[in-house]
């Protein structure tokens, strides 16, 4: 039922699995993710009778990292890619499949890039499913910021220390303090990525978003707050929010029934 398939984007081979057979259901994958993470859920609404396409997005699973692109609004040069060039590369994996429009769900990061997609392409868009969406920055508290700041000056420090594990240990040692894991085990270009994602805010989109939006959250999530929720609740017309009693921020592997239900009773 479910297959492994690849496809040329440019000059990069795009992963992706398809589960199933019916109406589309697109689902984009969280950070540090991918295709894997959603085979259950895969399964679950195969079995309800939709085809659910899966990609590895870009610098994940199989699908080889993004090199920088020119920005879709045209405006400089070549850039380490963000939510919009995240959803132009949905846009033209979407085209070579040949849909046209479908059902979209985005979890954590790929939230982000649904919400970006959602207003970019909103014609290709049926239905919007929101899972724990990490689309809002808010300006770091006292403790962080002054942890940041530290991690700045001792950063400069660390060019005195004359062995490079060492400098590497200490600098590992920081970001974790500061709770940034994803950017620890982020190698290569990723880190540029990271860097860019998590400081982009979405908030102003979210009234550009047109289609029919459930918005799905766990109350025991702690990666995103589940204040968030309620801001897009707010935010986006025509949204429903479901609260996932003891819900985490993987929804996927945690309830892939429960969560699956929501999906189901909303499209």
């Amino acid at each position: 039922m479910r297959r492994e398939e690849k496809i040329a984007i440019g000059s990069s081979t795009v992963s992706y699995t398809i589960t199933g057979e019916g109406k589309p259901i697109l689902i984009l994958h969280g950070w540090g993710s991918s295709s894997n993470s959603w085979v259950k859920v895969a399964e679950l609404l195969a079995q309800k009778g939709y085809r659910v396409i899966v990609p590895d997005l870009p610098g994940f699973g199989r699908t080889p990292a993004p090199l920088p692109r020119r920005s879709p609004t045209g405006e400089g040069g070549s850039a380490v890619w963000g939510a919009e060039e995240y959803a132009e590369f949905v846009n033209e994996f979407v085209g070579k499949l040949g849909l046209q429009k479908f059902i979209l769900a985005g979890h954590s990061f790929g939230g982000q890039l649904a919400i970006q997609f959602a207003v970019q392409h909103s014609e290709k868009v049926e239905k919007l499913v929101l899972i724990a969406a990490a689309a809002v920055r808010r300006t770091p508290g006292v403790f962080k910021k002054l942890v940041m700041a530290v991690a700045k000056v001792v950063s400069i420090l660390l060019y005195l220390v004359p062995f490079e594990d060492l400098r590497n240990n200490i600098r590992s040692a920081l970001y974790m303090a500061i709770r940034r894991r994803d950017y620890v085990r982020t190698q290569g270009i990723m880190r540029d990525v990271f860097k860019k994602v998590i400081t982009q805010d979405l908030t102003a989109k979210f009234s550009k978003i047109t289609a029919p939006t459930l918005i799905i959250w766990g109350d025991k999530d702690e990666m995103t707050p589940i204040k968030d929720a309620y801001l897009m609740q707010e935010f986006i017309p025509n949204s429903k929010l479901e609260i996932i009693e003891g819900g985490k921020h993987a929804l996927n592997f945690q309830m892939p029934e429960v969560l699956v239900k929501r999906i189901v009773e909303f499209i």
